[in-house]
């Protein structure tokens, strides 16, 4: 017969199988949880992007009325600065409204040619076809060298003044002749009794003694010539050079310089008749625009005259920088077309060497000290 268990170690033993099966389970449920989790992220491949969200947009601009088109005060640029135009002292006018250029005098847009409908409002006259895009001139003048403070026409019969006339001084009285080493002197004529004397024989003639004066003759007393008689021939010798001279030109009536200018063929809609001008506002940078061309154009038909021979037809525009001395701070091509290296040379030369005047105080204000940019295109 087999005695009971206590109490106490029969429920140890229960306790103890619980545990066991509670571990074992709960070791079984993590592996299962730890392969079901690796098997999604490792063993499975990525799934593709949903298709559904795939579209392509198309961005229509929404139209706004027309106030609000309008762009912001900042974005709005600054009106272009009027472009420089040429005129003549027949143009002039009064001041414009609304100018569209700026020069040396007042102009208002008048046309001497029959208006054309849908053109823009510009002159119409007859001309020459434009040489280069937007070309436009409506001043004519023939070059003519001179003066470059005034363009006035040289009267008929004045002759031109040379530059070097007003460095010329009285000619001196012709001296005669140096005898050149090496070369002998000519002899002088023998005088006329020595002529008869001479003869191809000769023969010997009886010479008669001259008697001996009694008392040796005194010495005449050389005439003494009256006071200021050698002032006077020195002055009416020069008084003859003079008037060989050619005589300058007075200051009022000297030739001033004048351009090559011809008036371009235009076409427009403004229907006021006059001499054909256009808008042009009267400006101290146009009145200095206006000279400091001059000056150019005067060394630049110069040096075309001296280098005639190697010019051929073409176009030349180029950039000039000036400072306010007047003084040339750089020159730049920026087109060219047809222009050989001589006239390259010379056209620079032409803007270096020209009589540029120096900038008006009232300029240089306006200014504020930058250099003044200016192009010039030339026409050979």
């Amino acid at each position: 017969m087999n005695a009971a268990a206590p109490p106490f170690q029969s429920q140890a033993k229960l306790w103890l199988t619980a545990f066991v099966v509670s571990a074992v389970l709960n070791v079984v449920a993590m592996m299962v949880i730890g392969f079901w989790i690796v098997a999604n992220i490792v063993l499975e491949p990525p799934k593709p992007a949903d298709a559904g969200f795939e579209s392509v947009a198309f961005i229509v601009p929404q139209v706004a009325p027309a106030l609000e088109t309008t762009a912001p005060e900042a974005a709005v640029k600054p009106p272009a600065a009027p472009s420089f135009a040429r005129t003549s002292p027949d143009q002039a006018a009064e001041s414009p409204e609304r100018p569209d250029f700026i020069g040396e005098r007042n102009t208002r847009a008048t046309r001497d040619a029959a208006a054309v409908a849908d053109t823009p409002e510009m002159p119409s006259q007859t001309g020459r076809e434009p040489r280069y895009e937007n070309e436009i001139e409506t001043t004519e003048s023939d070059y003519q060298d001179g003066d470059l403070a005034h363009d006035r026409v040289a009267s008929p019969g004045t002759p031109p003044v040379p530059e070097s006339l007003a460095a010329t001084e009285p000619a001196e009285t012709p001296r005669p002749p140096e005898a050149k080493p090496g070369v002998p002197a000519e002899p002088m004529p023998a005088p006329e009794k020595e002529r008869l004397a001479e003869g191809p024989v000769t023969v010997d003639r009886p010479v008669k003694e001259p008697p001996e004066p009694e008392e040796p003759p005194k010495p005449t007393p050389p005439d003494r010539e009256p006071e200021g008689a050698a002032e006077m021939a020195k002055e009416t010798a020069e008084e003859k050079v003079a008037e060989e001279l050619p005589k300058p030109a007075s200051p009022q009536r000297s030739p001033g310089f004048r351009g090559n200018q011809q008036k371009t063929r235009l076409e427009g809609s403004i229907s006021r008749v006059g001499r054909s001008a256009l808008n042009v506002e009267d400006s101290l940078l146009g009145r200095y625009h206006a000279a400091v061309s001059r000056a150019v154009e005067k060394e630049w038909q110069r040096n075309c005259v001296r280098n005639r021979d190697y010019i051929t037809p073409g176009q030349l525009t180029m950039r000039v920088m000036l400072e306010a001395s007047g003084k040339v701070r750089s020159v730049g091509f920026v087109e060219e077309f047809g222009v050989g290296n001589i006239p390259k040379g010379f056209t620079i030369n032409s803007i270096r060497d020209a009589e540029i005047p120096a900038m008006p105080g009232d300029l240089k204000k306006q200014l504020d000290g930058e250099p003044l940019e200016l192009i010039y295109r030339f026409n050979f």
